[in-house]
């Protein structure tokens, strides 16, 4: 039978074990509001592709419904990303806050006629807005974790009194309309006009700068896993639609295959062709990626 040191030692332990858990999850309030939005959030449909292009193009004309629909299909994809940047001084909470304003964002500037899912777009938006915020997160603006549908709502209602009105609309004008106080309005205009960086990804027809859509780096950030793993799905998607030894000149080239790049040569060697002709090859292949369909997906991922 166990003395009563015993008990009173393995009760110790389990209390400091206790203690350490829950210095990773966070307070119990907080684990609280975490647990909860994370059982909103399931409750959220998905949307087909077909469905997704409709949203895409409705909310780029403006269509706030559009967007939050897009918006709300695609917010687990912000806690799996959110969750890799845990334990850098920013609550896990405020990190799916921060990236779920960059998922608006993203969500208003997609257009889905350019060939690339919008969650291979919306996740450099994503980190960007995560990344902002624990750049500056003595600055960060915190507001609470299920306000995204709100932020949408406030921009709507904001655009509309500014046609009505024929000025720009006050606070308590917002709120009233959207129905929110002036408090949570200001707090989440300011979030989402200080902490996000505005500059978006932009695609180019040089081929050097495509050729760095290609070169899959060795992961330096937390998402890059994700990024990586998007990225390595458009770049096959791209490639198989050249031939087979096209599609291999590159491999080859870029380092795609093996892990090393290999110089026009040592390709011509393998294939039993000039060097020129490997050069030919290339330059062909590349001009067929650049002009096709997946080309401007690939110019998604720039940064």
């Amino acid at each position: 039978m166990a003395t009563t040191t015993e008990t009173r030692k393995r009760r110790r332990r389990r209390r400091g074990e206790k203690d350490r858990f829950e210095a990773m999850i966070g307070p119990a309030e907080e684990q609280s509001a975490l647990d909860q939005y994370l059982r909103d959030v399931s409750r959220h449909e998905l949307i087909t592709p077909e469905e997704e292009i409709e949203l895409g193009r409705r909310a780029r004309m403006g269509d706030e419904e559009a967007v939050q629909k897009l918006v709300r299909a695609n917010l687990r994809f912000v806690i799996s990303v959110a969750k890799k940047y845990q334990n850098r001084g920013v609550s896990l909470i405020d990190l799916i806050q921060e990236g779920n304003v960059g998922l608006v964002t993203a969500a208003r500037k997609f257009d889905p006629d350019q060939g690339v899912k919008f969650i291979s777009y919306a996740v450099w938006w994503i980190r960007q807005a995560i990344l902002s915020a624990l750049a500056n997160q003595g600055r960060a603006v915190r507001v609470p974790l299920n306000r995204a549908s709100d932020l949408a709502r406030i921009f709507r209602e904001g655009e509309r009194l500014k046609q009505e009105l024929r000025r720009e609309p006050t606070t308590e004008e917002v709120a009233a309309a959207a129905k929110l106080s002036p408090e949570v309005v200001e707090s989440l205009q300011q979030l989402n006009a200080a902490e996000i960086r505005l500059d978006a990804p932009i695609g180019d027809s040089d081929d050097s700068q495509l050729v760095e859509r290609f070169i899959v780096e060795e992961a330096t950030e937390p998402e890059a896993d994700v990024e990586e793993r998007l990225l390595a799905e458009q770049i096959e998607r791209a490639l198989d639609t050249l031939s087979p030894r096209d599609a291999r000149v590159l491999r080859l080239y870029f380092g795609l295959e093996g892990g090393r790049e290999h110089t026009l040569e040592e390709i011509g060697n393998m294939l039993g062709v000039t060097r020129e002709r490997v050069r030919q090859l290339r330059d062909r292949a590349l001009r067929r990626l650049r002009e096709g369909e997946l080309g401007s997906a690939l110019e998604s991922f720039a940064a």
